[in-house]
């Protein structure tokens, strides 16, 4: 029985849209309830917090996952990406009131130090590392847009689907910097040791992928 965990929140609808496109059965979870386990024919379904989805696959208690490259840039999992779904996206960004956006357009140096309210530390140091700046980080994991205004951070680095949040609490993207869809993900033990099981689920959603690609 192939395992494949799904995230919950707001990717979740966009997950179970390909589970059907792909011709699995996705009634079961749609309509899981409280469920976080849902047998649903063949197959057995996990549904978990977006952040927990990399554990559940890293440690084999999944065989298959879908979840966002934000999700698993984050983590330390070991595992495998299969595909990118093109589904679900959404960007990562620095995001700040306008004025801020000045410094972002001269040397390096001036955003040395610069407070970053986040829930992605670990992709928030890397990102700026990678322009050779130093940041001290501030860990939110929800109301991160209010961290500028309460001066607990000159700026966030968070996902952005629309822009309308930020908008509201006063912020404007001030640097775009990767793009952000849901990805299949594989236990490398179970790609090892069950890959002609797990072979026909990896290639419907394929298929179900280019289908709508092509549309």
């Amino acid at each position: 029985m192939p395992v494949i965990a799904i995230p919950t929140g707001r990717s979740f609808d966009a997950c179970a849209d390909i589970i059907d496109g792909a011709g699995l059965p996705a009634g079961g979870i749609r309509n899981a309830g409280r469920n976080l386990v849902v047998d649903d024919g063949e197959f057995r379904f996990l549904l978990g917090k977006p952040s927990d989805i990399p554990t559940l696959v890293s440690q084999g208690v999944a065989d298959l996952a879908l979840v966002g490259n934000d999700v698993t840039d984050e983590s330390d999992a070991d595992l495998t990406e299969l595909l990118d779904t093109g589904r679900g996206k959404c960007f990562m960004a620095v995001a700040g009131p306008e004025e801020l956006a000045g410094r972002f357009s001269g040397h390096a140096s001036s955003l040395m130090g610069l407070r970053v309210g986040t829930k992605y530390q670990r992709t928030a140091q890397r990102t700026f590392a990678a322009w050779g700046v130093q940041i001290r980080t501030l860990f939110l994991n929800g109301s991160v847009e209010l961290a500028p205004a309460l001066g607990l951070a000159e700026c966030i680095f968070d996902i952005v689907q629309t822009g309308g949040t930020l908008k509201a609490n006063g912020l404007t993207v001030i640097k775009r910097t990767a793009e952000v869809s849901l990805r299949l993900v594989a236990n490398q033990g179970a790609l090892q040791l069950r890959w002609n099981a797990l072979r026909p689920v990896a290639d419907a959603i394929g298929d179900f992928v280019s289908r709508v690609s092509a549309q």
